[in-house]
Formats: C-alpha cells, sequence, structure tokens
C-alpha cells in the first residue's frame, strides 16, 4: 500500500467495509431463515381456538356518564349528535 494515494486507500477501504457489511447482511439473512424453518418443525403453529358461539351482552352505560360524554360532544362539536354509547 506504499505507492497508493490517500484517495486510493479511502476507495479501497469503502469497498473492503461495504463488502464486509452485505456479507455480513446475507448471513444474518440466511441464518435468521433457517431459525424460522426450524422452529416450524420443532414447534409447530397451534390450531386458533374455537369461537365462542355468541358473544356477552355489553353492559349499559350508567345514566350520569351518558349525560356527561353527550355534554362534552355538544361543547366540542355543537352540531353533533350522539346516537349510541357503549363501552
Amino acid at each position: 500500500m506504499e505507492g497508493l494515494s490517500p484517495m486510493e486507500i479511502a476507495l479501497l477501504l469503502m469497498i473492503i467495509g461495504m463488502g464486509t457489511v452485505f456479507v455480513i447482511l446475507i448471513l444474518i439473512i440466511n441464518l435468521s431463515k433457517l431459525l424460522i424453518v426450524t422452529v416450524n418443525k420443532v414447534a409447530p403453529e397451534e390450531a386458533p381456538a374455537a369461537k365462542r358461539s355468541a358473544a356477552p351482552a355489553a353492559a349499559p352505560v350508567p345514566a350520569n356518564i351518558e349525560a356527561a360524554i353527550k355534554e362534552a360532544i355538544k361543547q366540542v362539536a355543537p352540531g353533533a349528535m350522539v346516537t349510541k354509547i357503549s363501552k
């Protein structure tokens, strides 16, 4: 490296550095794919749980809370109309 100018040294270091990063990223991608395949073979995904037949009914909102919500909406957006309030 005695006959190289500083610009040539910088270019060489950049190429070596970018090549190293490229090789490491390729290794990471391939190792992560291998890990995914291995985990899927060792511990396969469980079947989803059966759906419940009926959803529980929503609890009614207390009257004082409903009134407070309606009043707050009137103050923020006077033209808005509340049609339904649920938890």
